[in-house]
């Protein structure tokens, strides 16, 4: 990793002492969009934390690198959300922003900048109204909205990625997003491979052999002024040919072992995603500053087995290697 890659900063070096140095902060679990793969804990429960309570749970992790602000839908919670980046700006906490970018405006992209984002993350799977439309259950005005949002982002000078989940419904589809996502003036494209969630009903995976041709197409024909970031596949990456170059890389999972979520109602999560146990509640008397000395017996047998729903999905039967 280079000192000018900032972004997956974290998921560039591979984990050696277990500690926190990334929170991920569920602002709302409340999102105006419908989206199938969701992967929001209690989705649309109510439950929001709010910028003074996260500020003092900052202030007391010292070795904290990075905070994700996430959701639902984080812009719904905008004032927390500029709250955050603030403290964290003025204290050398790097912050990343997930959104679907709808509600985003010129004035708050500036103020987000201005505070200290050091990117914004934005879902991007289609490129056409219709389609969009259809996936995320919003009007087809909406993707002209998405559009013009990321634009206004990219000439703001804001760090923009793009992410692309990789399943059934995309993978006939990631070199004519890829090509977008350059139109659109984004040279960071994160690609996420999927996993089956049991805890939504999500399966619609790709196959290993849709795997292996997208991301083989994405290095051949990437920009060489584009970064790509392939997500969910640092554990079988090798084992199936794929290699990382320059301006390529898998990011390694940090969930767990460097990264823990937290939810609006205290909630401490090893990942939203792939693996939502909760560990513990900041409300319950949990506290995040020693939670690695303190380790729950849900964190310990984790660390011990790191499992890997991306990989059992791929290599079912198989033992997963560390």
């Amino acid at each position: 990793m280079t000192a000018k890659n900032r972004y997956k900063s974290l998921e560039l070096e591979s984990p050696g002492v277990y500690e926190l140095e990334g929170l991920e902060v569920g602002v709302t679990s409340n999102c105006n969009y419908k989206c199938d793969y969701c992967c929001a804990y209690n989705r649309d429960d109510g439950q929001c934390i709010g910028s003074q309570e996260v500020i003092r749970i900052i202030s007391e992790l010292p070795r904290l690198k990075r905070v994700r602000l996430s959701g639902g839908e984080v812009t719904l919670k905008y004032q927390d959300c500029l709250d955050i980046v603030t403290y964290c700006g003025a204290h050398g906490i790097d912050t990343q922003l997930n959104t679907n970018a709808s509600l985003l405006t010129e004035e708050r992209i500036h103020a987000l900048r201005d505070a200290g984002l050091s990117n914004i993350h934005i879902s991007f799977n289609y490129t056409d109204r219709d389609a969009y439309a259809a996936y995320y259950r919003v009007h087809p005005r909406m993707y002209e909205r998405l559009e013009h949002n990321i634009r206004l982002c990219t000439e703001a000078g804001l760090e923009t990625v793009l992410e692309t989940l990789l399943f059934e419904g995309t993978q006939a589809n990631m070199q004519a997003i890829s090509d977008k996502v350059y139109d659109l003036g984004v040279r960071i494209h994160e690609i996420q491979n999927s996993i089956v969630m049991p805890h939504s009903q999500w399966s619609q995976i790709a196959s290993k052999e849709s795997l292996i041709h997208s991301v083989n197409e994405l290095i051949k024909y990437k920009k060489e002024d584009t970064t790509l970031y392939f997500t969910c596949m640092d554990r079988f990456a090798e084992q199936l040919g794929l290699r990382e170059q320059p301006g390529v890389y898998f990011s390694n999972c940090v969930d767990g072992t460097k990264q823990l979520h937290l939810h609006g109602n205290g909630d401490i999560l090893i990942c939203e995603l792939c693996h939502p146990v909760v560990i513990g509640n900041i409300y319950e008397g949990t506290s995040l500053r020693d939670i690695y000395i303190k380790q729950p017996q849900a964190l310990t047998d984790y660390l011990e087995k790191k499992p890997c729903p991306a990989y059992d999905a791929l290599f079912a039967g198989e033992q997963s290697g560390l």
